[in-house]
């Protein structure tokens, strides 16, 4: 049985289907596709998906965007059955100190998705390098699974701003009503990556977030400065916007503005407006919705 493997296995030139599925430019895209197909099908094949999987994973070392791409592309068509056979791999780090090898399969398991991965992934969230620590919670995020979540908070308090911000933007995809203050404390942090992050996670969780952002409103510009754009996010939910139209900044006030797309909220913004540049500003966005909406 061995022997009769090995021989069938000697008519299949990974290197070439590799080659074409990966590396060829888009005028020779039949043969590209029909490489890609091959590759998907022997790795579904019980026969020889160890073989091909195997092979696929020893190229992630690649220092060449465009196959590292398609990599993801056929590891994601494969789907769930390829997780054991990366995760088996994934210690792996490449052959220098860039760590593609262990930087790819961090990004293939997230493009997969799914929770299987969930501990071997969470091993690399204290690693040396920054982008293996921020690939590792990106991975986790996109399992989009609630066991993820202690190994996400970790990271948030990371050293580096990177790092911190995928973290919070792991935790966008799986917070809870306990996470708003959090979240919240993320408003000011010193990363504007970070900032942006927190800004996604409590516009995902809705109408919740809105009370507490107003216990903390009007005690730090910077936190304010957010917070109006998660409202002005929110603006389609019933709630007391004085404060907002109020606010002593024009930087807070532009900041609601900006992603308040509710005319009616805008037009009664324009009624008190002082500052003549966000007026005029008010005025054209209104126009545009206004138009839009015809």
């Amino acid at each position: 049985m061995i022997l009769l493997f090995f021989l069938l296995t000697q008519d299949i030139d990974y290197e070439y289907l590799y080659y074409s599925a990966t590396v060829l430019e888009v005028q020779f895209k039949d043969e590209k596709d029909s490489a890609f197909a091959k590759l998907i099908e022997l790795a579904r094949d019980s026969l020889y998906a160890d073989t091909t999987m195997n092979f696929l994973i020893s190229k992630f070392d690649s220092k060449h965007g465009r196959e590292r791409h398609g990599l993801k592309d056929i590891f994601v068509e494969i789907g769930e059955p390829a997780v054991e056979h990366i995760i088996a791999h994934i210690a792996y780090r490449g052959s220098d100190e860039e760590s593609r090898a262990l930087k790819q399969s961090l990004w293939v398991l997230g493009e997969i998705g799914g929770e299987t991965y969930i501990d071997a992934v969470s091993a690399w969230i204290t690693d040396e390098q920054w982008q293996v620590r921020s690939g590792a919670y990106a991975t986790l995020g996109k399992s989009e699974s609630p066991k993820a979540r202690p190994y996400v908070l970790h990271g948030l308090d990371d050293t580096d701003p990177s790092v911190r911000k995928s973290a919070f933007y792991a935790l966008t995809e799986i917070a809870t009503d306990n996470d708003i203050e959090v979240l919240i404390h993320g408003l000011d942090d010193p990363s504007y990556g970070v900032r942006y992050a927190a800004v996604t996670g409590l516009v995902n969780l809705g109408g919740i977030v809105i009370e507490p952002l107003f216990r903390v409103f009007g005690n730090n510009d910077i936190t304010d400065f957010f917070a109006a754009r998660v409202l002005g996010e929110l603006d389609s939910l019933d709630f007391d916007r004085s404060l907002l139209y109020a606010h002593p900044r024009a930087e807070v006030r532009f900041a609601y503005y900006d992603a308040c797309t509710d005319t009616h909220h805008l037009k009664e913004a324009l009624e008190t407006e002082k500052n003549e540049r966000l007026k005029a500003y008010l005025q054209r966005k209104i126009v545009h919705l206004d138009l839009n909406d015809i």
